[in-house]
């Protein structure tokens, strides 16, 4: 049995799902310089359409899997699928940036149908000794979708222009929906959530990983939102180019992975979680220390290359350690709505990260933003060490 989690097929087509919501969020990051050109606006406005799609996301994603989780699994997530693919073909015509912004806001609401919800169903499906090891194989498609999904709208922006990175997505996120509508199983859905379900996140055992998620994803995304602009600043990179040091970010996500899926299901692991963050600071710093440097070209991109590993591998690292620590802390009702208030921190913290490296920008350019995610993963730390001690617990089946 303690490998059952990963010959259960059903797990890696919830994986697809996480792909395809992945890859739309940031399809567009690798022509982020010429989008905000063509629509006429700076790159930190532009920048800002991840935080319209992070904010909605980490604001309606709780209420939207609070009312779902009554429904089905499989025709809530179809739904959402289909929604965001028929959302990135609108983006893909958008005739204006208040009209793509608009587009980025809904995207996070459908979004909202199909994280959580596929979270939730791997859990669901786990054997009880590895729900985290289940959702983290759910992130895995996370991770993918930075190793090929965005790398690879990248080099569809190259020929097809980043309009064109929409469209892909959104044929993307309708061949998920059918995937899933084909061959995932029917799954019941539960009760109805009570409000009760939304007082537990104020407890200090869900209260704290629902901010060290928060506050992870605000450090990274604070220059991973700029990542256009920060690896031809860094490198001279465009293009095809950027969308190679965006696979890294997947190869980094995918080591995380496998780290914290292995550290999910033990007790505690509040020193890991610190140790982390010091990680991500050292990363995140990287990219203003290259800025500038006059080092050789080759030593500048194994620098930046090491540093996008070994920050995405601290950032996905704590996200299986977080969600297990949740699952235990919650009670089964409030399951659905805590691992979407988690998932809500995702987003919230790259929407924030999004807009405070924006300000860097605005305020002291390009070379600030790296300074400044370090600094916002450092304040994390202590919060981290002051977790409760807790042992890990399974969730009822």
């Amino acid at each position: 049995m303690a490998a059952g989690v990963f010959v259960d097929k059903r797990i890696f087509f919830l994986a697809a799902a996480s792909f395809a919501t992945g890859t739309e969020a940031y399809v567009y990051a690798g022509h982020l310089e010429t989008l905000a050109h063509d629509l006429g606006q700076p790159v930190s406005t532009a920048g800002q359409l991840a935080t319209a799609f992070a904010l909605t996301y980490a604001i309606m994603a709780p209420l939207v899997a609070g009312l779902a989780g009554r429904f089905g699994r499989r025709p809530v997530m179809v739904s959402g699928l289909v929604l965001i693919g028929a959302l990135n073909l609108m983006a893909a015509i958008a005739p204006s940036f208040g009209a793509l912004i608009a587009i980025r806001f809904a995207c996070g609401l459908a979004a909202g149908l199909v994280g959580p919800i596929a979270t939730l169903a791997a859990a669901e499906l786990a054997p009880p000794d590895q729900p985290g090891r289940a959702m983290a194989v759910v992130l895995s498609g996370i991770t993918l979708a930075f190793v090929l999904g965005i790398p690879i709208g990248s080099v569809v922006g190259d020929w097809a222009g980043w309009r064109g990175t929409f469209v892909y997505a959104g044929v993307l996120a309708f061949g998920c929906a059918a995937l899933i509508r084909a061959v995932f199983p029917a799954l019941p859905g539960g009760a109805p959530r009570r409000l009760g379900a939304f007082a537990e996140a104020l407890r200090p055992a869900i209260a704290g990983p629902l901010l060290l998620t928060m506050a992870g994803f605000a450090a990274t995304f604070s220059a991973v939102a700029y990542v256009g602009p920060l690896v031809t600043a860094i490198a001279g990179l465009t293009g095809s180019g950027i969308g190679a040091m965006q696979a890294l970010i997947g190869v980094g996500s995918i080591a995380g992975i496998v780290l914290g899926g292995r550290m999910a299901d033990q007790p505690g692991r509040r020193g890991f979680l610190a140790g982390s963050f010091l990680v991500s600071a050292a990363a995140l710093s990287s990219y203003s220390l290259l800025l500038g440097t006059g080092l050789p070209r080759f030593m500048i991109l194994a620098g930046l290359s090491l540093a996008i590993i070994a920050g995405a591998a601290a950032l996905f690292s704590r996200t299986p350690v977080i969600q297990t620590r949740l699952v235990a802390a919650a009670s089964a009702e409030a399951r659905p709505v805590v691992l979407a208030l988690n998932g809500s921190m995702v987003l919230f913290g790259q929407g924030l990260g999004a807009a405070v490296g924006g300000m860097a920008i605005d305020v002291a350019g390009l070379p600030a933003v790296g300074f400044t995610a370090a600094l916002a993963a450092l304040v994390a730390v202590p919060l981290a060490l002051g977790l409760p001690a807790m042992a890990v617990a399974a969730p009822a089946q």
